[in-house]
């Protein structure tokens, strides 16, 4: 008799005699469910186990599986000899911290009987959103382990990934939203940054570069196609710059230089030529969905193996567009990702922060630190990009 029919015969028999139905020896054992409530964590030894958590009738899940980094830890011998892949943390606030008020210590627990040994802090642009949040009791931490699956030793930097499970006070809480905004976020750059194009896409595009002193495209090409096409690495260094743009903003019109004089561009820096192209073909994509008007970078790769992004906005007067801009990078380049903004006034004043420009100091008026999604703003730079541009201007630079 097929599975299903004696399935079926067995419920009816069982529903005349009383009986509960017998399994069958060919029906697969099904993983057992474990409920707990949200103020309980159930512990199963079954890895088929499902748990199921009890949200008060809110089927919005509260918890939320996050990463963040572990900074100090190279001062704490003992503890980061014990910082192996899943290995148990534990977060306390110290609040009493002399040097930052959000201080989040992490300890290490160990596998055997023994006190959890102080292995370092949450970073600190990380444990600024994080700290108010555990104050306030919008969040708590349910789970911490080690993120390694290589070992500590292997990571190249000395901070640690770690990944925690936040529980939210209540589905709907919006309190918790900029940090699980921020946490969510993959930290290092993720592994499909600048995946190819797809084949049936670059299959019989016309890609061919125009006529321009930088190396870039016609209105018609998709940036992406011609990025992936014209690999930064592999241009002439003779064309200074490799440079994709959206369809309203056309580089070729070098008249229109007014037009831009408020413009300004997010740079990443110090991008080695082995990943260069790939992150440019991201740039690319950034440009095709309005994130930023305007993409380049260094035709060649950059001197000595490391280039620069540069990603353009409009207006560097409105913050808000700008900031806007900046987390959309973070969204694509990992939250780790050091973002500094220049005008384009400042610029074509010759301010740099080295070689002796006319500004000398700090010439950039926005900054988003890694691991952070707010932008800083210097008011002091701010005014004086603003005056430079106001008495002039140029075309993106």
């Amino acid at each position: 008799m097929p599975l299903m029919l004696k399935r079926q015969y067995d419920a009816l028999a069982a529903a005349a005699t009383g009986d509960a139905p017998k399994k069958s020896a060919l029906e697969p054992e099904r993983a057992p469910v474990v409920e707990i409530s949200n103020d309980e964590r159930a512990t199963d030894e079954n890895e088929n186990a499902v748990v199921v958590i009890d949200d008060d009738d809110n089927d919005a899940p509260r918890d939320a599986v996050v990463s963040a980094r572990l900074v100090g830890s190279m001062r704490h011998r003992a503890a980061r000899a014990r910082l192996a892949h899943g290995a148990k943390l534990r977060l306390r606030r110290d609040d009493g911290n002399a040097h930052d008020p959000n201080a989040v210590a992490v300890d290490v627990l160990s596998s055997s009987v023994g006190d959890p040994i102080h292995a370092g802090f949450v970073k600190a642009t990380q444990a600024a959103v994080l700290a108010p949040a555990l104050d306030s009791g919008a969040l708590t931490v349910v789970a911490c382990v080690v993120d390694a699956p290589r070992g500590v030793d292997a990571l190249p930097t000395k901070d640690v990934p770690v990944r925690f499970t936040l529980r939210r006070r209540s589905a709907d809480d919006a309190s918790a939203a900029s940090v699980l905004e921020l946490l969510g976020l993959p930290y290092d750059v993720p592994s499909s940054v600048g995946e190819l194009v797809s084949p049936k896409l670059l299959d019989g595009k016309f890609a061919e570069p125009m006529s321009h002193r930088w190396l870039t495209h016609y209105d018609f090409t998709k940036p992406s196609v011609f990025a992936a096409l014209n690999p930064v690495t592999e241009a002439s260094p003779e064309k200074e710059w490799v440079y994709v743009n959206g369809r309203d903003e056309n580089v070729s019109s070098e008249d229109a230089a007014s037009a831009h004089t408020y413009s300004g561009k997010w740079m990443i820096m110090g991008v080695k030529s082995d990943v260069i192209d790939r992150y440019f073909v991201e740039c690319a994509k950034a440009v095709e969905a309005g994130e930023v008007v305007a993409a380049k970078a260094p035709a060649g790769g950059g001197e000595g193996g490391v280039g620069v992004l540069i990603l353009y906005t409009k207006d560097f007067r409105d913050r808000v567009e700008a900031e806007r801009a900046g987390v959309a990078l973070k969204r694509r380049f990992g939250s780790g990702v050091h973002l500094k903004y220049k005008t384009d006034s400042a610029t074509y004043a010759g301010m740099y922060a080295t070689g002796g420009g006319k500004g000398g100091g700090k010439t950039c008026c926005y900054e988003m630190k890694s691991g952070s999604l707010t932008m800083d703003v210097d008011e002091r730079v701010y005014t004086e990009c603003l005056k430079l541009a106001e008495n002039g201007g140029g075309d993106y630079a």
